[in-house]
């Protein structure tokens, strides 16, 4: 036999358009029918299949119970392994009756209202494609208000009960005879029309958000620029009054939140509250790894005051791991969170998990490609990019760079007398001195082997100096750890003293380091200032590079201890 979708469609092709939809927007269509019924006291014959569900909640339970008390006469079309078949509660139901759905109706849920000044036909069909490997589950839903139509529903109703239950079938046709649907009423076709439409809006307003944050998250690997697209999508899709985000940091580091305010910049209370909510929250869902719910309905005897605003908490779940959570909070005391806006936190919820960890990913790939793993200080390519933007700085702010070439003398020595782990020891204590010593502008880079390099912005020879000496001094009075004492060598170059490009500053420090080995170790030599032709051009203006060069002697100058 056709299902009840496949009869009507095919006897009503021209009137009806078949709408794709998502199972929960179907969901909710069926329970805006339903309201049709208890909003408007409409005395009306309801019928409906119900989909299979093994367990039901009582709230679910006191719907059916509701329906089937405001209606005339309700009937409800239900799996045999179907809970709803196990609750006595149904019995309460005044003339409602139970009709056991057929094999392989499952996949069929609809709503049928008829009355003498209404009618209303809800239904849909979910079936299963392939694409590729992939099955995919798709729902295809139709609906009318035309009397005929539902008229010719409830036959095909009446003839497949006769077909299948026949000891129901007289009380089944006596309630369609009773109930017939004959004329419309225009008002209440109107507003229900009217709501309807709302209801779609509101739906496919949420379904704009889902898609601009996920281009959000397509586009930009910046996090708070996502987490923020992400509560103001939210918020405004489901007209709250507020909307959260708190992600957990990493590796010690403090966690990111955003927020979104419906009226505008809050008050630092009102932020201070929902920062606090948010951690509360995360710490309260990192172990149960299940959304919570707080509204009408679901509230609890001790409930306080601070309580009575409906919010609902989903958790950032990745790999069964709570990352964080997305809250959201409604002013409005009387609203109850619909499955669908359930639906659309937590698949906003495992989006925004996804690209936290893909974010994370990326910093920590981008962080590989640019460190070095031994001494964790950047590598070759890092430092030339860096030394690169500090010459540009340098130039449009016309300040001074100064670059310090050094390694480990006598570093063979080292690895062939202790091994190549001291070594190793050796070089991740040099790097650990340079970030001791070093200010947070300053960048320090394996340059490669035992050679280290550091940029020094905003220094001129004379700090540059103060600097190198005092890197100089710690490594030769610090001892290593199964090694002894170390020393190293230092080459230092200032631009534009000695040097007026990014190569020209490198080789001329990586010469005074040539010449600070050549001369003995264990100490800091410059190139001559009056070696080096400075551009009139560095900085937009004539330099004047005497001063500097009065006191320089002939050849590399070097300061030794």
């Amino acid at each position: 036999m056709l299902s009840l979708y496949q009869a009507i469609l095919s006897q009503h092709s021209r009137q009806l358009t078949p709408v794709r939809c998502a199972d929960q927007t179907i969901a909710q269509l069926h329970r805006y029918f339903e309201d049709v019924v208890l909003e408007n006291n409409l005395a009306a014959l309801v019928v409906e299949s119900l989909p299979l569900q093994v367990e039901r909640s009582p709230r679910s339970a006191e719907r059916v119970l509701k329906v089937g008390r405001a209606a005339r006469h309700a009937f409800f079309f239900l799996a045999p392994e179907d809970a709803y078949n196990e609750m006595q509660f149904l019995g309460e139901v005044r003339d409602s009756m139970l009709l056991s759905r057929a094999q392989g109706g499952n996949n069929e849920h609809f709503v049928i209202i008829a009355d003498a000044r209404f009618s209303a036909l809800l239904v849909s069909l979910s079936g299963q494609t392939e694409d590729g490997s992939e099955t995919i589950t798709e729902s295809e839903v139709i609906w009318t208000f035309e009397p005929d139509i539902v008229y010719s529903a409830l036959e095909y109703l009446m003839a497949r009960v006769t077909a299948e239950r026949f000891e129901q079938t007289e009380a089944f046709s006596q309630a369609v005879r009773t109930c017939m649907p004959k004329a419309t009423s225009l008002q209440l076709t109107v507003s229900v029309t009217t709501k309807l439409a709302r209801l779609l809006q509101e739906q496919a307003a949420r379904e704009v958000a889902i898609n601009r944050i996920a281009s959000a998250i397509r586009s930009s690997l910046s996090l708070p620029s996502v987490l923020q697209t992400t509560v103001d999508e939210v918020g405004r899709a489901l007209g709250v009054q507020l909307s959260g985000l708190h992600v957990e940091g990493e590796n010690d580091q403090p966690p990111v939140m955003k927020c979104y305010f419906r009226d505008g910049d809050p008050t630092e209370e009102a932020h201070e509250a929902l920062v606090n909510d948010l951690y509360a929250y995360h710490t309260q869902l990192a172990r149960r790894l299940k959304h919570y719910v707080l509204d009408e309905q679901r509230g609890t005897t001790a409930q306080t005051e601070d309580e009575t605003r409906p919010l609902a908490v989903v958790p950032l779940l990745y790999q069964a791991r709570s990352m964080g959570v997305l809250l959201v909070c409604s002013d409005d005391p009387h609203r109850i969170w619909q499955e669908n806006e359930l639906l659309l936190l937590r698949t906003v919820a495992d989006q925004v998990a996804v690209a936290v960890n893909h974010a994370r990913l990326f910093t920590q790939m981008q962080q590989l490609a640019l460190t070095d793993g031994l001494t964790g200080c950047v590598n070759r390519r890092s430092f030339e990019m860096q030394l690169e933007r500090d010459l540009r700085l340098a130039t449009r702010m016309r300040q001074p760079v100064s670059l310090i070439m050094l390694d480990i003398d006598h570093f063979k020595r080292v690895n062939d007398t202790y091994g190549h782990d001291a070594g190793d020891a050796a070089l991740r204590f040099l790097a650990d001195v340079l970030r001791d010593e070093l200010r947070g502008v300053d960048t320090a880079a394996r340059y490669g082997g035992e050679e280290f390099a550091v940029i020094l912005p905003q220094a001129g020879l004379d700090g540059a100096l103060i600097v190198a000496e005092r890197l100089r001094s710690r490594l030769e009075t610090t001892e290593v750890p199964g090694i002894g004492h170390i020393t190293g060598s230092f080459g230092l170059a200032t631009f534009p003293l000695h040097a007026n490009s990014r190569d020209q500053l490198v080789g001329a420090a990586d010469r005074a380091l040539y010449e600070a080995k050549h001369a003995g170790r264990n100490r800091i030599c410059t190139p001559p200032s009056e070696q080096t032709e400075v551009s009139d051009e560095m900085y937009g203006a004539p330099v004047d590079v005497s001063a500097h060069a009065e006191g320089d002697a002939a050849g590399l100058n070097s300061h030794a201890v």
